[in-house]
């Protein structure tokens, strides 16, 4: 039995597609997420075993897939990447937003089903990223001043609700991710 490369190659084409389109296997799926999300990392701790168990009888091929495996669940619990996942969801999504941002300006609001509107100052619009379940939920906002991402200094719940942006949108908002220009992805509870 040779070590599985390809298998592992596959595994890690999943691992990749599964960060980039979290949030909307988790609005579509929600309380199948997790258990997608654990059965991946199963399918790579197994793929990881059987390249130990084989890594003798070939070693360039079961190393390859050691690195894979090593690189796939350091991007996973790092964070890495489910940022990179989301910056790339972003980019694809980019003229949607934008055209619902000309749209915003022009009504002077988000409509109810595509986001909220913050009257500030300064008035800041956000469209739904992903809704959540019960009161969490996550918003992509433009804010070329970059006064949103001041919410990231916050150290803990306590600095977090006394903030002066912790209100935004009507939810408390404790964490954002630049994903480009003036763009960031918003977190809410």
């Amino acid at each position: 039995m040779k070590p599985p490369l390809i298998v592992a190659l596959i595994w890690f084409a999943s691992l990749g597609l599964l960060f980039v389109f979290t949030a909307p296997i988790a609005q579509a799926l929600f309380l199948l997420f997790p258990v997608i999300l654990w059965a991946v990392l199963f399918a790579g701790c197994l793929i990881a075993i059987v390249a130990l168990a084989t890594v003798k009888r070939d070693h360039r091929r079961g190393g390859a897939v050691l690195v894979i495996c090593l690189i796939g669940f350091s991007l996973y619990y790092s964070s890495v990447g489910f940022e990179w996942g989301r910056y790339i969801l972003f980019q694809i999504r980019k003229p949607m937003y934008v055209q619902q941002l000309a749209e915003a300006k022009q009504w002077g609001h988000v409509s109810e089903d595509l986001g909220r509107t913050d009257n500030g100052p300064p008035k800041l619009h956000g469209f739904f990223w992903q809704r959540g379940i019960l009161d969490n939920w996550s918003v992509v906002v433009y804010d070329p001043t970059g006064r949103v991402a001041k919410i990231n200094d916050a150290n803990g719940w306590d600095e977090i609700h006394s903030h002066d942006l912790s209100s935004l949108f009507g939810g408390t908002y404790y964490r954002c991710q630049h994903v480009g220009g003036g763009w960031y992805i918003c977190w809410f509870t």
